[in-house]
């Protein structure tokens, strides 16, 4: 039977035909399933069988079925996905920054332009009592519109370190399903073939973590996965080392307490935590200062009604200027807008409120305005929302590159699957037909030869 060994040899052909068919069938029905890789049937021929004539080839044998996977084009796409994440959420939170301030209608620099309105009235008419209410009242608006903003940024802020605990809690979560992970495909690989479906569901993590925190992956020797955020491992084989959040010192722990630079979407939020919301609560606190020393200073310089020295009209809690910031006087008649304290008493003097007017325009902070000065704190935290979000869909281009090149590369194309159906067709008929010839090779072996004199 050794001379019909063709038939061994069709048979291997119409397995490896089946396996090759069923393997396109398995791409086609995962085509739209997030994180598939096609795979391949990888096709050896069989060791020959010698023979005296010379050595018989016995067919084909399936080695394997292998991923279709680069690992530059992952490494690539990884690392353009995490920066954009990051512009993103950092845009994100500069775009709700502006949203706090509210410029330009209902904005701090809408309250100050009507707080020196008052004053202009009250320089016109020092006795009228309802300019003096006008004037506490606009100072009213001013301090609470102030107070709003603060509130508004340490909310803020507050907003982002809850996103940050909660990323963490994700990022935890992630990396130890990546662990457990490594830890079934190692025990899988004990096994024939390759666990493809595993290691599918093992990169979409890797990505999710690489948006998260601009993870990087190696894949070692033994088939596990190793992942690092700047230099420091997160997952190594089975042990996934959990990161923290450190309120007080606003770092990212490791497990091992170095303090991680992480970055991704919790780039952006730390960032936006410990830089961009810090200096813009810095900056209005800057700005309560020189406005409340201005106006203090020159109303203090200033006569009440009734010949009194004028006092402070705002006031505030050094250790949190915005937030703090009130109005020091309630009663009208307390409003000091004379120069001199007479003879006679200044009650039609108002060259105070007079002075107090012209802080609209009046150099008073490195040569501008107390408007002035604000309004370009608001310009450049515009500029640089308006250049986050420039970054940020810039990067956004680049991902959505590096996101094509990869699924070119190893995501599922319904055509080319069909092509691979069809030639897998004609070899699973050729191998039956090779099967099919033998049989009939066979039969007249057996029923027909040596039938002579029966």
């Amino acid at each position: 039977m050794a001379d019909f060994s063709a038939l061994h040899v069709a048979l291997s052909g119409l397995r490896a035909a089946q396996l090759a068919m069923d393997t396109a069938s398995h791409n086609v029905s995962n085509a739209n399933t997030p994180g598939f890789t096609r795979q391949r049937v990888d096709l050896a021929s069989r060791y020959p069988r010698m023979t005296p004539d010379g050595q018989l080839g016995m067919g084909v044998k399936v080695t394997d079925i292998t991923r279709i996977r680069d690992a530059f084009l992952d490494a690539r796409f990884r690392s353009s996905i995490a920066a954009h994440h990051s512009m993103e959420t950092r845009s994100a939170f500069l775009d709700r920054a502006e949203l706090v301030l509210a410029e330009p209608d209902m904005g701090i620099s809408s309250e100050l332009g009507r707080l020196f309105d008052a004053f202009e009235d009250l320089a016109l008419n020092p006795p009228d009592t309802s300019s003096r209410i006008s004037v506490i009242e606009q100072l009213g608006a001013l301090t609470g519109r102030i107070n709003e903003t603060a509130s508004g940024l340490n909310k803020l802020s507050h907003d982002a370190v809850t996103a940050i605990r909660a990323t963490i809690d994700e990022i935890n979560s992630i990396a130890t399903q990546i662990a457990d992970l490594n830890v079934a495909i190692l025990d899988a690989s004990t096994d024939v073939g390759t666990p493809n479906d595993l290691m599918d569901q093992r990169d979409v993590l890797v990505d999710r973590l690489a948006e998260l925190t601009g993870a990087t992956a190696a894949l070692e020797d033994n088939g596990s996965v190793r992942v690092s955020i700047g230099g420091i491992s997160l997952v190594s084989g089975a042990l996934a080392r959990p990161l923290s959040y450190d309120e007080t010192t606003g770092q990212v722990l490791h497990a091992s307490g170095v303090a991680v630079v992480p970055g991704g979407e919790l780039r952006g939020m730390h960032l936006a935590v410990t830089e961009d919301i810090p200096a813009l609560m810095g900056q209005l606190d800057t700005f309560v200062v020189n406005l409340v020393d201005q106006i203090n200073t020159i109303h203090g310089a200033g006569f009440l009604p009734g010949g009194g020295a004028g006092g402070d009209l705002l006031s505030y809690d050094p250790s949190a200027p915005s937030l703090s910031l009130t109005v020091a006087i309630t009663d009208p008649a307390d409003l000091a807008t004379a120069g001199s304290a007479g003879p006679p008493y200044p009650t039609f003097d108002g060259s105070i409120a007079d002075q107090l007017a012209d802080l609209r325009t009046a150099p008073v902070v490195a040569g501008r305005s107390l408007l002035d000065s604000y309004r370009a704190f608001v310009t450049v935290l515009g500029q640089e929302a308006s250049t986050a979000r420039m970054s940020a869909d810039t990067q956004a281009g680049l991902a959505s590159a590096a996101e094509i090149a990869r699924t070119s590369s190893h995501g599922v194309s319904v055509d080319e699957e069909m092509v691979n159906l069809i030639e897998f067709q004609r070899m699973y008929e050729a191998a039956a037909r090779v099967i099919t010839t033998v049989d009939q090779a066979l039969d007249t072996v057996i029923n027909r030869m040596g039938v002579v004199g029966r």
